[in-house]
């Protein structure tokens, strides 16, 4: 059986990640520090804060992410580059 993995597709994704998690949470400085919405702002003040929880737990989420594709990739890289030497080792000791 052979798997192929393309490593930098991997970091790609892992970096695409990464770059949409940063992105995200710079975006919070432009949340509004205050409503005046009348009788209705506690409803608007509710609504923005399960808004703003929903997007800091997707930037933990994407944070997460990134890590993970990015551990994987290295682990691959590394097994990759074991299985090598240990063909290469054994190539050279049959010559």
């Amino acid at each position: 059986m052979t798997l192929f993995v393309d490593h930098e597709a991997l970091e790609s994704i892992s970096r695409g990640l990464r770059n949409a998690c940063t992105d995200l949470d710079s975006a919070s400085s432009t949340a509004p520090s205050g409503v005046d919405g009348g009788v209705c702002t506690p409803a608007i003040l509710g609504i923005l804060a399960h808004l703003l929880d929903a997007a800091g737990q997707f930037v933990v989420a994407l944070a997460a992410s990134s890590s993970a594709v990015a551990d994987a990739n290295a682990g691959y890289k590394g097994q990759d580059d074991e299985n090598a030497d240990q063909l290469n080792l054994k190539v050279w000791a049959d010559e």
